[in-house]
Parts: structure tokens; C-alpha cells; sequence
């Protein structure tokens, strides 16, 4: 509970009451114009559309705070071992996921060319990071 008390939850919990109150008003007015000599049936709707949004926004925002505590409570519980979970750690690279080597047909020749064409960029690449001294 106490992680709802958060400066950015807060807020979110001021807006959110604001957002009701704007609403609640805007329903008020319309039922207020409804009941004028220029009102009728688009305003009574309003007047009525007005309080779900209100409803509307409370749920979504309960839902989200329901959400957020059940996310922070699975973050600690499910803490999987790097060697496990597939994740490799190499220098230079921040997190790599292994991955079986994908075949080739040899019939196919459309992929063989663009695999060459990446061959001999990715071949390019390192000469320019060669030359530069990056690697």
C-alpha cells in the first residue's frame, strides 16, 4: 500500500480526481442545459454519458493500481538464472539470447544471395571497426 503513496502516484491520484470532478460537473451542466427551454434529448444523453466516463476512469484506474501491485510483487519472485533462461554474456554485447543456427535450402537462392549480401556488409563493418581501432 505504501507504494501508492509515491510522488508520481500522487499525482496520478490528484488527476484522477480532477478528471471526476470535471467530469461530474460537465454532467451536471448538461442536465442543467437539458432542462432549459433550448435543451432536449442530446442533452439528457450527455447528461447521462458524463457520470460513465467518471465510472469509466475509476475502473480503469483501480484496475491499473491492482495491476502495478501484482507486477511489483512478481518482479521479486521470479528471478531466473542467466544460464537457464538462455541469456549468454559476451564483451560488447549487453544481453544475447541464444539461438539454434538456422538452415538454409539450397534450393533457395533468393535468401543464399541476401545472406552473401550480409555476409559481406557485416565483413565490411568490422574492416571500418578494424581500421578505427573499436574492436
Amino acid at each position: 500500500m505504501r507504494r501508492f503513496l509515491t510522488w508520481r502516484w500522487c499525482l496520478a491520484h490528484l488527476m484522477l480526481v480532477v478528471a471526476v470532478l470535471v467530469m461530474l460537473r460537465l454532467g451536471q451542466w448538461q442536465w442543467d442545459r437539458a432542462n432549459s427551454a433550448t435543451g432536449g434529448l442530446q442533452n439528457y444523453a450527455y447528461a447521462l454519458q458524463w457520470p460513465l466516463f467518471a465510472v469509466f476512469a475509476i475502473v480503469v484506474y483501480v484496475k491499473t493500481m491492482i495491476e502495478d501491485g501484482r507486477r511489483l510483487s512478481r518482479v521479486g519472485a521470479t528471478r531466473l538464472d542467466p544460464a537457464a533462461s538462455g541469456v549468454r554474456r559476451e564483451d560488447g554485447v549487453r544481453v544475447g539470447v541464444s539461438t539454434p543456427a538456422v538452415s538454409v535450402d539450397p534450393d533457395d537462392v533468393e535468401t543464399q544471395e541476401w545472406n552473401a549480401r550480409f555476409a559481406a556488409l557485416n565483413a565490411a563493418t568490422a574492416r571500418t571497426e578494424a581500421g578505427r581501432g573499436e574492436r
